[in-house]
């Protein structure tokens, strides 16, 4: 036996403890601190030895779950309950219950079921355990699908272990449609339980007011899994049993309580980003907005992508959180503690805060734990939990950074044990990661040092852990939280927005924002932002529950399904306040006096309202900046002037009618005023309310100005008999106190605006066209068609499920002409390329044309709108035939102007191609219609 070989097996019988202790004092390899690991004979930490911790030990899985599949299963996991801190303690596996408890249930043996268990908190009597677990029967891939994730709690007192929901109907309904999977339970201070969950109970029940087919989850916006939500539970039954009060697209995560009785958690954004951060919300479901990191998610170890995952209230008010990648190899990462009360971002503070040095998260220990993927010297840390003595210590799961000893021998397909490891701040040269080895700890930041409570063992990871102590409860906050009433009665919110000028605390309009507000001046009339539209989200099922068909998106599935809930006027000063639907995620986009949305100018992240909510903002936000916004307790100084005193002794704007519209307060923006005074009839109204059109009609014009014209030719004009009844443009629901929304499908409601028969026209020819086909046909691919575009219902050549003129106005396509035949083809060059060497090439070409309009933005469609607008009409005359090509037949001749559109199409139907484009151009804008079912 050689001698490398003898001092490999010497070193193999060491206990895993010795190699933990050799950690001790070790520099952090640039972090300069130490963590100091002392193993249980060598002393534990005397003040928690009495509190009993609870604990998940799993066997160690291949990949770390993705935090963005909260609804991931991995079997294997025991939940412990140790009475004491103590690592010799006595303990008792409460796995051993919930598996006799579904092995009863299901009438079969404990020994046939697969469990995974998480979420593990405690009540504030530490009397109560609360966790989520799932139990799928063996083989685990036929029966995974039919089991859901329940909420469980154990009494310590009794010692039993149940479900909280005890009804096995409750528990699992719509199971089969992507509901029921209930996970991160948290204690309310009244003994009501917040959780994360795809039961979507609000959403789901507006689906049948709304006329959806059918009852389901929706779908994230990846479109794996339904989206986890937050709700309340009420074991008590003292109102609703069961009500939702997060409404986002996608995840939101890790529920918890701080101190003032709000709710913090984890909100996946994946609406036009994809990045984890930390917000808040009132139980009621008021108050959502963020808090942390919304900008940061780049605030890793060296600039590594990170989310904010797992937070806690500390007892100093400060915030810890887990931050680490999506799927770390290490299946941990960094503790950070975030300075929320300060800062919104890593290096951005609050408006109130501005100039203040330092940053707003700092590591919880002085040693080095990265969370880059490169070995972390200082180890990671896998779950926290903050302990409530009075000592700022943390109960954590934590792994050291172990490396395989580079002198060890291993066959290829053996794995390492724990003599061919050694600690990676000892060989700081070799890469090979070692497999982490978490246990659980008691961690001491004023000391830097931590104490084992839960050893840990090879090929296993204690996952998290808490203490079950008595802590003290939480403010309450009143149920009852609506700012209005009146709203909350018929299931309303209100929007306030001081001014869309106002970006971040700066006048970003063109000419200033009292200038604007100023009737009679070039300013007043020349204003860019004139309406908003409020959208929501059309919720999708999964594919097993209801497919839909691809080519019902349309050219893109990158816009989803929205529809249209309505518009409001936005007052001159760039004010608005509206009054929206609760209870459902929605955003606007800004519009200009077409009705078309002004550049980037939409609100792509989910917004939401509570019943009798009022959510104010100041203005808009540069994302770009990563200054504070959305948070109602830090904004910058308006920008918006508002209401001053004018030289007749009232307050108001300059040139308005202040007879009719002045103001109660200095600085009350126009949309403040006008809800305070109009209608005239009825001075208490809130504000102005949601229409199916934007119109205007200026009332702010003083009595000896002439006021602006009226914007009034934009409603769905009765007299379209030629769109179907059964598929109206407005979709009224059940509910009469909800407004309709605005569905387009293109079938049904632009194709038409092609086929109606109008006042006749002459065409280039001379003949009487009575319809945009008249012109624009290949009339049975005989003709070429006006302006190279064909407005035909016929099938598409490119998708034969969506109509030929669909595809024709989306998507660019060759320049077609009559070959020497006689047919409609594209048109040809054949090309021949010699090259250095005298060898010939003959190529073919075929000129293209561009699409006549842009999916998703109706201002980015000017070839189409210009035609109506008075500028040029149609494709532009073909680049010249290159010298070095021939073709066989003539040039088509050119139709740009040929024809004057101007007048052709309404103000009505302008503005509904308008919207449609704007939100996306959708083939069908419901995606539940009957005939994508067929």
């Amino acid at each position: 036996m050689s001698e490398t070989r003898v001092s490999k097996r010497a070193r193999r019988l060491l206990p895993a403890a010795c190699l933990l202790a050799t950690l001790t004092a070790c520099g952090g390899g640039g972090g300069g601190g130490s963590v100091t690991l002392v193993a249980d004979e060598q002393g534990e930490d005397p003040v928690v030895l009495e509190i009993p911790i609870a604990y998940v030990r799993r066997p160690l899985p291949e990949t770390a779950t993705d935090l963005r599949d909260p609804l991931a299963f991995t079997p294997g996991a025991e939940l412990w309950l140790r009475d004491s801190a103590s690592t010799s303690a006595d303990e008792t596996n409460i796995t051993e219950q919930i598996a006799a408890i579904v092995a009863e249930e299901l009438a079969t043996d404990a020994e046939n079921l697969a469990i995974d268990i998480k979420d593990l908190e405690s009540s504030y009597a530490g009397d109560v355990l609360l966790f989520a677990a799932r139990v799928v029967p063996e083989p685990v891939a036929a029966n995974l699908e039919n089991t859901t994730w329940n909420l469980w709690w154990y009494d310590l007192e009794t010692g039993e272990a149940s479900y909280v929901m005890p009804s096995r109907i409750q528990r699992n309904e719509g199971m089969e449609a992507g509901g029921a999977q209930d996970i991160a339970p948290h204690f309310l201070p009244d003994d009501r339980i917040v959780f994360s969950s795809t039961r979507q109970v609000a959403s789901q029940a507006r689906l049948l007011d709304e006329g959806r087919s059918q009852l389901f989850a929706a779908l994230d916006e990846d479109g794996d899994d339904p989206a986890a939500v937050l709700h309340i539970y009420d074991p008590l039954r003292r109102g609703e049993e069961l009500t939702q009060i997060s409404f986002n697209r996608s995840h939101d995560l890790d529920p918890t309580v701080t101190a003032d009785g709000e709710i913090l958690f984890s909100r996946w954004n994946n609406s036009t980003g994809d990045h984890i951060s930390l917000y808040r919300i009132r139980p009621s479901g008021a108050g959502l907005m963020p808090v942390y990191g919304f900008h940061s998610e780049n605030g890793g170890t060296e600039g590594a992508r990170i989310a904010y995952a797992y937070p806690r209230e500390l007892d100093d008010g400060r915030l810890a959180t887990l931050t680490r990648g999506y799927r770390p190899a290490s299946l941990g990462g960094e503790i950070v503690l975030v300075d929320a009360a300060s800062f919104a971002d890593l290096e951005q503070p609050l408006w109130q805060s501005q100039g203040a040095a330092g940053s707003g998260q700092e590591s919880l220990t002085d040693t080095e734990v990265r969370s880059d993927g490169l070995l972390s010297p200082g180890g990671q840390y896998a779950s926290l939990y903050p302990l409530r003595d009075g000592t700022g210590r943390l109960l954590v799961t934590w792994s050291a950074c172990r490396v395989v000893d580079e002198d060890a021998e291993l066959a290829p397909d053996e794995e390492p044990d724990a003599g061919d490891l050694q600690p990676c701040t000892l060989q700081p040269d070799n890469t090979v990661a070692a497999p982490p080895n978490y246990g659980a700890w008691v961690y001491d930041p004023a000391s830097d040092t931590q104490r084992p409570v839960v050893l840990a063992r090879e090929g296993f990871q204690v996952s998290e852990a808490v203490a079950l102590e008595n802590r003290d409860f939480p403010a309450v906050l009143p149920r009852a939280e609506a700012e209005n009433a009146d709203l909350a009665v018929v299931g309303q919110g209100q929007l306030r927005i001081d001014s869309l000028y106002d970006s971040d605390g700066a006048d970003d309009s063109p000419a200033g924002i009292a200038n604007h507000a100023r009737p009679g001046s070039a300013a007043f009339r020349e204003r860019p932002a004139r309406f908003l539209r409020i959208l929501q989200p059309v919720p999708l099922p999964d594919p097993d529950v209801y497919e839909v068909p691809r080519y019902a998106f349309g050219v893109s599935t990158g816009f989803g399904f929205r529809e249209i809930l309505g518009y409001v006027p936005v007052e001159p000063d760039g004010s608005v306040t509206v009054n929206i639907p609760a209870q459902r995620a929605f955003n606007f986009e800004v519009l200009d006096v077409r009705g078309r949305r002004i550049g980037g100018a939409r609100h792509d992240y989910w917004l939401q309202l509570a019943p009798g909510e009022v959510l104010h903002c100041t203005g808009c936000h540069d994302e770009g900046e990563g200054l504070p916004h959305g948070r109602e307790d830090s904004a910058p100084v308006p920008a918006n002037p508002g209401a001053r005193a004018l030289p007749t002794g009232i307050l108001g704007y300059p040139n308005t009618d202040t007879d009719a519209l002045f103001a109660d307060t200095p600085g009350d923006s126009m949309a403040a005023t006008w809800d305070a005074r109009m209608p005239l009839d009825n001075p208490a109204a809130p504000a102005r309310e949601l229409a199916s059109e934007p119109a205007w009609t200026d009332l702010w014009s003083a009595p000896d100005l002439t006021p602006e014209a009226s914007i009034d030719d934009r409603a769905y004009d009765p007299a379209w008999t030629n769109i179907p009844p059964e598929y109206p443009i407005i979709v009224r629901g059940f509910d009469s106190n909800l407004p309709g929304r605005i569905v387009i499908n293109y079938p049904d409601h632009i194709q038409p605006i092609w086929d109606r028969v109008r006042a006749p026209v002459m065409d280039g020819e001379g003949n009487e066209i009575e319809t945009c086909t008249g012109c624009h046909t290949s009339a049975g691919d005989t003709v070429v068609p006006a302006g190279q575009l064909d407005l035909d219902a016929l099938p598409s050549d490119a998708e034969p499920l969506q109509y030929r003129s669909y595809r024709e106005l989306l998507t660019g396509d060759g320049e077609q002409w009559l070959d020497a035949n006689g047919a409609l083809a594209d048109r040809v060059w054949e090309c021949t390329v010699t090259d250095d060497e005298g060898n010939t090439t003959v190529t073919t070409q075929t000129p293209g044309v561009a699409a006549t309009a842009q999916a998703g933005s109706a201002n980015g469609s000017e070839r189409f709108f210009a035609c109506f607008e008075g500028g040029s009409c149609g494709p532009a005359d073909a680049p010249p035939l290159p010298a070095n090509c021939i073709e066989e037949s003539d040039p088509v001749p050119a139709t740009r102007n040929t024809i004057d559109h101007v007048g052709l199409l309404s103000e009505a139907e302008l503005r509904l191609v308008s919207e449609w484009l704007d939100i996306g151009a959708q083939y069908f804008n419901n995606p539940f219609d009957s005939r994508l079912a067929d």
